[in-house]
């Protein structure tokens, strides 16, 4: 025990924080302002919305229908046609609130009524001014609940969307490209921000191993998003914590769910069975990737570890409840107590933190995985062999390397 509270100091106290930070959820207004080459009246054309009008936002087809034409609410459909040439459709209804034409437009949500407004669009305001050659155009979201991360993404998103607006308007096609630079970007500079951090903490060869593990590590959640028929996702990097890949668009049933999760370690074995090629094979063996190696498969059994928020416990939190259903946080919870426990009798304060994040968000009764097509028996099975496997895998590969 007391080596324990000796592990706890300013690094972990650091590192609680940060977590509270991410979990923090809040609203999200997210504003841009952007100079247009073209007339207000052309541009208005593009930001209004009126019955039957159709948008094209690359993979993404927007049909505003008139539903009430006294209250002025309209019904958006997005239809986006995935990789695999499925398409799927959302849709969400709007009031317009504030209309003067040529000038500007406010559209909030309608038919949320007793719902949940996390992670929903509650707000569109589209403001044009007039200037030299051209508009500036002022658009403004507002969304409701969502975590940090989130809460980043939406402002992202708001300025790539602008962009492809801005495209459009000057030259009648959406321009894509900011799309990828500004999520490259993000990747990019949240990525060294996480390389200075971890440097500061450990050394500048380390920190760089372990952004490498975590990028190969992120880069497997992207696959499966890909795999799985969505555009490529986000990756966000996380100072002081690790990373975080995130899809585009939701899941459809537990089975993505728990392929998404599992495809980080998974993918991961590739760069640990390279780097444990190397070594067998290198005359002498190269250090760095045996290094490499080591934190690669220490880094992915450390993230399958069943508890909330890590791969493994993200994993369970479906299967638990396809087998028991509204009673799933009360595994959970057993779940991490029993990591707790084998903190304690390994040493590992890691281990003991993470536990009790897993009991703390299980704490209330909460909807999991609500919405989605469930697992079938064959994919309960499947979901464990695999993560058996994996583990197997980076154990063994760990064993391996030591």
């Amino acid at each position: 025990m007391y080596s324990l509270i000796d592990q706890f100091g300013p690094g972990t106290a650091f590192t609680l924080l940060l977590l509270a930070l991410l979990g923090l959820r809040a609203n999200v207004t997210p504003r841009t302002s952007l100079w247009i080459k073209i007339t207000p009246e052309k541009l208005w054309a593009l930001v209004d919305t009126f019955d039957g009008k159709i948008e094209n936002w690359g993979r993404t087809r927007v049909v505003s229908q008139l539903l009430d034409i006294e209250k002025r609410i309209y019904k958006k459909t997005y239809t986006t046609l995935l990789p695999n040439g499925v398409e799927r459709s959302v849709s969400a209804a709007f009031k317009i609130m504030d209309r003067i034409d040529n000038q500007r437009i406010e559209l909030a949500r309608e038919g949320l009524a007793g719902k949940p407004e996390t992670n929903e669009l509650l707000r569109i305001s589209y403001k044009l001014t007039p200037e030299s050659g051209g508009t500036r155009l002022h658009t403004v979201y507002g969304w409701g609940s969502r975590p940090l991360i989130a809460q980043l993404i939406a402002r992202a998103d708001l300025w790539s969307g602008t962009f492809r607006l801005k495209g459009l308007a000057e030259t009648g096609t959406p321009d894509e490209k900011p799309y990828y630079f500004i999520s490259a970007a993000v990747a990019l500079i949240t990525g060294l921000f996480t390389l200075a951090g971890f440097a500061a903490v450990l050394n500048l060869e380390w920190a760089l191993l372990l952004v490498i593990a975590l990028f190969v590590h992120e880069f497997g959640h992207l696959l499966a998003y890909r795999m799985m028929g969505q555009p490529w996702g986000r990756m966000v990097f996380l100072p002081f914590l690790g990373a975080m890949a995130m899809p585009r668009m939701s899941f459809e049933s537990q089975g993505q769910a728990v392929f998404a999760a599992l495809m980080g370690p998974a993918f991961s074995i590739i760069l640990a069975v390279v780097c444990g090629a190397h070594l067998f094979f290198g005359n002498p063996p190269n250090i760095f990737l045996c290094q490499l190696g080591i934190i690669t498969a220490f880094l992915n059994l450390f993230n399958l570890m069943p508890a909330e928020p890590l791969d493994g416990g993200i994993a369970l939190r479906s299967v638990l409840s396809r087998m028991i259903g509204n009673k799933a946080h009360y595994g959970l919870m057993l779940i991490g107590g029993i990591v707790i426990v084998a903190g304690l009798a390994t040493n590992m304060l890691i281990m003991v933190l993470f536990g009790g994040l897993a009991i703390l968000a299980n704490l209330k009764p909460r909807a999991i995985d609500a919405g989605l097509v469930p697992l079938s028996p064959l994919q309960l099975g499947i979901s464990g062999l695999c993560y058996v496997a994996i583990t197997t895998a980076h154990v063994s590969m760990l064993y391996y390397f030591i």
